[in-house]
């Protein structure tokens, strides 16, 4: 993020504190000491900051950068296929996971192999299946429904945008509201080394102009965002740091198809550490 907003709710939260104190009967001097220190720290209740947390996540995800490139798709302008889906995770994997951060990751993965196996016309049984389970472990099912909403039929380039823009926004806002906006994070990464992996792919074929459309440009500025975002919530959310310092090198792997291709098999270590 262009500043640290944890250092900021930080001050806040230590302000709080003050006037709570105030208004009140005087605690224990060593006992209000240990907590204004704390507070200092950074090592406050996430309680206390779940309202400007939250606030402060939605606005950058809301930042992210749109794309020409899904109109390009929906219109046949730009066509996008793998000469076999052998390298996506496979949905067993849905069963072995076991943390809320390992299962939101593999969500992301899951709704990335949904997304490009829609855009080839291929069958998704499976992939959904994994995502509905994912998504049911993780109490968030209103992501599957908000996912099901379709487009527009024939919509124009402003209207699809649109459309995604709104999809995008109804997910974060019930991530929010449903205090997971942990998991919002945690999916999106693991949505982003997804369609790294795929972008690496060998067997991808691209036909059409994707890079006008913004394939690796949008990639990189939603990497980067990320990255800002997850070092700043991993004083609250441990396994944020993880994420964080996983998914760093990803941004210049992704610059085009041969740097991509280059570093697949980091790409692919990437993706295991993030399911560990």
């Amino acid at each position: 993020m262009k500043r640290s907003f944890v250092s900021a709710l930080a001050i806040a939260a230590f302000s709080i504190g003050l006037v709570a104190c105030n208004n009140a009967q005087k605690n224990n001097t060593t006992e209000e000491q240990m907590e204004q220190e704390a507070v200092i720290a950074g090592e406050v209740s996430k309680n206390l900051l779940t309202a400007e947390l939250k606030d402060e996540v939605t606005r950058f995800l809301k930042d992210m950068p749109d794309s020409d490139l899904p109109y390009k798709v929906s219109t046949g302008e730009v066509k996008i296929s793998v000469a076999n889906t052998d390298f996506m995770l496979p949905t067993s994997k849905a069963n072995e996971l076991n943390t809320p951060s390992q299962k939101a990751r593999a969500c992301g993965i899951y709704f990335a192999d949904l997304n490009m196996l829609k855009a080839m016309g291929k069958p998704t049984t499976d992939v959904e299946a994994a995502i509905l389970k994912l998504t049911t472990d993780l109490n968030i099912p209103f992501a599957v429904e908000i996912m099901k909403e379709s487009a527009p039929a024939n919509a124009s380039k402003e209207d699809l945008n649109k459309f995604m823009r709104e999809q995008e926004d109804k997910l974060i806002n019930a991530m929010s509201e449903n205090n997971k906006v942990d998991v919002q994070v945690e999916l999106l990464g693991g949505m982003a080394v997804e369609y790294g992996y795929i972008y690496a792919n060998p067997g991808l074929v691209v036909e059409g102009d994707a890079v006008s459309a913004g394939l690796s440009d949008n990639m990189t500025k939603r990497l980067d965002i990320l990255q800002e975002i997850s070092a700043d919530l991993a004083k609250y959310y441990p396994d944020m740091q993880t994420l964080g310092e996983t998914i760093a090198p990803l941004k210049d792997m992704v610059g085009s198809v041969n740097e991509a291709r280059a570093a697949k098999d980091q790409i692919a270590t990437m993706r295991d550490t993030l399911l560990k």
